[in-house]
């Protein structure tokens, strides 16, 4: 089993993985057509999938992973695709479920993808692919594991997360039931656009003729190209701060409460676990999204709102893993996750002096980055991938002298607790490689 199972892996390691690469032509070599070719060829029924699709630059998981849960507290099997992992591959394929008056989410199992691998190696023997449309990614064949997974185990409904992007991605070959747009700010600028409207233009990519599209309230260049798309595929659009709102946000220390209004429906005192602003804005949109699909009939049981969204509890997202020193990780990896993390260091850590751990990929604006965080001390570091950026020229980016540089998360750690002192806070943030390491050795 041990056997069979690292040599499945292998296998899906032996495609090309772009997100190993910080920099290549993502217009030219991701391509839909590949991905159109690889499910027919392997014979995978994709369409008979009751998906809700995902797509935009920050607050995609933690969306997904409200709507999962709620859909799983109400009663249905739901399979969730993710990307990427903080520990093993195969947590980007989960079926979550509802046992026991208790909700669980289950990796696909090894045997399971075992089998599939096996089947789907067999089977590609006989692909031929033209040279024009290139060679079939990790990513393509990580999407198609896990669509086979989901019609194999028969799930209710899956809730799918874009890659990268949204008008190439891989994963934009289903006709969902629902489109959902989080905020879109800017990242992977080489890839999707300088411009906002650029990357808007990438992302909106997702809606489909007629299918209702649920968005975030966004800046203006995106709003615009969002509403043009909508109505050029006669896409109903539910906006948030338009067609339904957030009212009373209340932040305590360890949960944040809100009332949610959609219409007439009304839901009050609504409890996630998360702390900050935007994982209410999140839950909103998981929250529409349900009540959407109620409206037109796809659900017919009832919703456990506030069971759902309570039994959330999401890895790396603000997330306090010691107290004695205080330390915070956080998956901010953009201008935008870092303009979050800085105003909710400031809600919840206020006069902390804040020692900041920080690493990233290649292709980020580390400068902007890091100004948006008050830090007293900063640690500029690397994580073991060929995306990350070597910190000395991190610290000649953001000429500043007054910095530690140091080879590993765990070098960083020694010298944060060196210089921590109460009534400080050590931050741990930049990118999600970094963040995972940081988990192990935490």
């Amino acid at each position: 089993m041990i056997d069979k199972y690292r040599k499945a892996k292998d296998y899906l390691d032996s495609f090309l993985n772009y997100e190993l690469v910080s920099h290549f032509p993502y217009q030219h070599v991701i391509k839909l057509e590949r991905m159109y070719l690889l499910l027919q060829h392997l014979k995978i029924p994709y369409q008979n999938l009751r998906v809700i699709h995902i797509a935009g630059t920050k607050g995609k998981g933690s969306t997904a992973h409200f709507l999962v849960s709620l859909l799983a507290a109400s009663g249905f099997k739901t399979g969730l695709f993710t990307s990427p992992h903080f520990f093993d591959f195969r947590e980007r394929i989960k079926i979550v479920k509802n046992s026991k008056s208790k909700v669980q989410s289950n990796l696909i199992s090894k045997s399971d993808f075992i089998k599939i691998v096996e089947r789907f190696q067999s089977d590609l023997k006989n692909l031929k692919i033209s040279q024009e449309l290139g060679q079939v990614t990790f990513f393509e064949i990580i999407t198609a594991v896990a669509f086979k997974y989901f019609i194999e185990e028969r799930v209710d409904f899956v809730v799918l997360e874009t890659g990268l992007g949204g008008r190439l991605d891989s994963t934009n070959v289903v006709n969902p039931l629902i489109s959902i747009i989080t905020h879109i700010g800017y990242d992977h600028t080489d890839k999707l656009g300088k411009k906002l409207s650029e990357i808007a233009n990438e992302k909106a990519g997702i809606i489909k003729k007629n299918i209702p599209l649920v968005s975030s309230s966004q800046r203006t260049a995106a709003l615009r190209v969002i509403k043009n798309k909508s109505r050029a595929a006669n896409a109903p659009l539910f906006l948030l701060k338009r067609d339904f709102e957030i009212k009373n946000i209340r932040f305590k220390q360890e949960y944040t409460l809100f009332n949610f209004k959609f219409n007439d429906f009304i839901l009050r005192d609504l409890k996630i676990n998360l702390k900050g602003e935007h994982p209410v804005e999140n839950a909103s949109l998981a929250l529409a999204t349900l009540f959407l699909l109620e409206r037109k009939g796809l659900i017919n049981k009832k919703i456990e709102y506030s069971r759902g969204l309570r039994v959330l509890d999401l890895p790396g997202r603000f997330e306090v893993v010691s107290k004695s020193p205080l330390i915070v990780l956080d998956i901010a990896h953009n201008l935008s996750s870092f303009t979050v993390l800085g105003n909710s260091l400031k809600r919840y850590f206020p006069r902390r002096k804040i020692i900041l751990i920080f690493a990233c990929a290649q292709d980020k604006d580390a400068k902007k980055m890091i100004k948006k965080i008050d830090y007293s001390y900063l640690i500029l570091t690397g994580f073991s991938s060929p995306r990350s950026r070597n910190p000395e020229e991190i610290r000649r980016i953001i000429k500043d002298k007054n910095v530690c540089l140091t080879k590993n998360i765990a070098e960083a750690l020694r010298e944060a607790k060196n210089k921590y002192q109460d009534k400080g806070v050590i931050v741990i943030s930049g990118s999600l490689f970094l963040v995972s390491e940081a988990k192990k050795l935490l």
